[in-house]
Parts: C-alpha cells; sequence; structure tokens
C-alpha cells in the first residue's frame, strides 16, 4: 500500500472515529442532580486515544467538537457556539486533549494495565478538568460543589466505560496497526 493510500486510510479512521462520538452522544442519560448528562462520548474518546493513537486521537475529537461547533447538531442533538458555551463546554474541550493523552501513554503497548491507566486519567482525569472548571465558572460555584455534581455522579459509569474501551481495543488489536499513522 502506498504511503498516499495509507494516510487517506488513516483521515477515514479518523473521521470514522468522529462520527462514532457524534453517534455515541446520543446515548444520554440526564441526572436530576448535574446539568450535564451521562453519555457514550467518553467511550468514544477513550477508543480514539486507544486505537488512533494521541495525534489522531485528537484529531478526531477535534473534529467532531468544531463540526459541532459550526452548528450541527452533534452534541446529544445540540451544536452551535451555546452549546459549547454551556455547562457540557469544558468536558467537550477535555476530550479533544484526553485522546491525545490516551494515545500518548499507551503509545502502541497493548499491556492491558496501561491501557486502563490511560483512559483513567486521559478519559477520565483530563476530561473532567476542564469541565469541573468550566462548570464552576459557569455556575458561579465552588470547585468542590461543581466536582459533587460534574465528577462525583460519573465516576462508576466512566469507570465501566474504561473497562469496555480496553475490552473493545483488544478485540480490535489486529486492525490497529491500520488505523494508527503515529509511527508511520
Amino acid at each position: 500500500m502506498s504511503q498516499r493510500s495509507m494516510r487517506l486510510q488513516h483521515l477515514l479512521h479518523i473521521a470514522l472515529f468522529a462520527a462514532l462520538t457524534v453517534a455515541l452522544s446520543f446515548v444520554r442519560v440526564p441526572l436530576p442532580i448535574s446539568p450535564v448528562p451521562v453519555t457514550g462520548q467518553t467511550l468514544a474518546t477513550m477508543l480514539a486515544g486507544l486505537m488512533l493513537g494521541g495525534r489522531g486521537g485528537a484529531l478526531s475529537q477535534l473534529i467532531y467538537v468544531l463540526i459541532g461547533a459550526v452548528g450541527l447538531p452533534v452534541f446529544g442533538g445540540l451544536g452551535g457556539p451555546s452549546a459549547l458555551m454551556g455547562p457540557t463546554g469544558g468536558y467537550l474541550i477535555g476530550m479533544i486533549v484526553g485522546a491525545a493523552v490516551i494515545g500518548w501513554m499507551v503509545d502502541g503497548r497493548s499491556n492491558v494495565v496501561m491501557m486502563v491507566v490511560s483512559c483513567i486519567v486521559g478519559g477520565m482525569l483530563v476530561v473532567y478538568i476542564p469541565g469541573v472548571l468550566w462548570l464552576s465558572r459557569l455556575m458561579v460555584m465552588d470547585l468542590n460543589s461543581a466536582v459533587v455534581i460534574g465528577v462525583l455522579p460519573y465516576l462508576v459509569g466512566d469507570g465501566l466505560k474504561v473497562v469496555l474501551a480496553v475490552m473493545l481495543a483488544f478485540r480490535l488489536r489486529p486492525i490497529q496497526s491500520t488505523l494508527r499513522m503515529d509511527r508511520h
């Protein structure tokens, strides 16, 4: 396969992970104690980092956020700059950095412990930090209160997403070398 067709294939995979994030954004469960719903987006973020690597994973999430920012209703049916300025805006920005961190931490290693740790650090911690900071600022509350409504209700579900992402990445391992361009 030529370098050009490999690059085109990699760009297609990035677009597919952006589309997966769109699809999983519609998996949403509102919580009465928080303005931030439970969604499947962070599962897509974790998979993007694990499967595409740091650059590819981050680019897929950046594309997702940009198409929502220009108005397409990809944030669980919402879109436009106002959606980014709402309670979930910080989490959406965190997903870009989170996918990069996951990919860079794993860097082609298929060690299950490293994959789990990278998803916890990149898919949870890195996404939570800008999310909580933005939520605190937007809702004019202290950081402790923002953590109570913007992190604690999501820990168990996000932990399950870590397990699911790692399991899926292991199942998809045979095609992983065609998805990543970081080392080509």
